[in-house]
């Protein structure tokens, strides 16, 4: 079993590399190796990760959004989660504010979800501009609400940046990795 698995992951590192080498990472439906399996032999630990997708840029203060959903379990053998990690990356052009005010929009129903903050520094060579990850623990059925809605939109301090149809249709390649 321990064979497959690691035959897998670099399956899916091969994939993943030829889909960066190729310029199809972020274009039309996603390519297997835009979710990657990772298996940590120190904590004994596998994740399931959708590769960022973005969806906004140069909009108000923020150069670049992206989103990135991921999933862990113990072990090698699956266990459907309780939640996600909804990670949201972004690249601010302006100096980060410390009260920022996060909402997903999802079918016009407001939710408000837990996050963990942190900043990243010098994401744009070249630029002052700062990064920031945003990662908030999105229950399972939310998760799928997502994957059935029509419109989701994610507001960050007023700023709306409308999930398009194509980042959908990654988040819901993703979730189907839950039903496995």
């Amino acid at each position: 079993m321990r064979l497959f698995s690691l035959t897998l992951t670099s399956l899916v590192f091969l994939l993943s590399a030829l889909s960066v080498a190729t310029g199809l990472e972020s274009q039309g439906t996603p390519k297997p190796g835009q979710i990657e399996t990772i298996y940590d032999d120190k904590r004994d630990k596998t994740t399931v990760r959708l590769k960022p997708v973005q969806i906004g840029s140069n909009k108000a203060q923020y150069h670049s959004v992206h989103i990135a959903p991921a999933f862990s379990y113990p072990g090698h053998e699956f266990k459907k989660p309780e939640s996600v990690d909804f990670e949201v990356q972004t690249v601010v052009k302006t100096k980060l504010k410390i009260d920022l005010y996060v909402v997903f929009v999802i079918d016009g129903e407001t939710i408000f979800l837990s996050s963990a903050r942190r900043a990243v520094k010098r994401t744009v060579p070249g630029k002052r501009w700062v990064g920031e990850r945003l990662v908030f623990r999105m229950p399972y059925e939310t998760l799928m609400k997502v994957t059935k809605a029509r419109v989701v939109e994610i507001k960050m301090d007023g700023v709306v940046f409308p999930v398009t149809e194509q980042a959908l249709e990654h988040i819901r390649v993703f979730a189907k990795q839950l039903e496995s």
